[in-house]
């Protein structure tokens, strides 16, 4: 926000929020920004043939082992689970929707549009 505040001529003393800088800028907020990323990704991945490590290690599960205790670390899957969410995707049928390369992107274009301004 600092270099964006920069570029656009704001100083601290012009009291502008980061929610006008972005506007501004005509950019998403950040955490818009990775989610959009991460869910690209995540189609990217479900789009791979069977076999690909990447995809091995999204679809699978371990077999043997012991977690530690107390609240445990957030997976990937249960991050795209929640920025589905916040995009309006159902997590239960994204992979149909992830299939067709162009209507998942569309889907999480629009749903970063839509996240960014439920979180900002």
């Amino acid at each position: 926000m600092r270099c964006l505040r920069r570029i656009l001529c704001f100083t601290w003393q012009d009291h502008v929020t980061n929610k006008a800088v972005l506007e501004k800028a005509g950019i998403l907020s950040m955490f818009a920004l990775l989610s959009q990323r991460r869910l690209r990704w995540l189609g990217h991945v479900s789009r791979m043939d069977d076999g690909r490590i990447p995809k091995d290690l999204l679809y699978g599960q371990l077999e043997i082992g012991s977690r530690p205790v107390g609240r445990p670390a957030l997976r990937f899957k249960d991050v795209c689970k929640r920025d589905m969410k916040n995009c309006d995707i159902n997590p239960s049928n994204w992979e149909s929707m992830a299939a067709d390369r162009n209507s998942w992107k569309d889907a999480v274009k629009t749903g970063a549009c839509v996240g960014n301004q439920k979180t900002v």
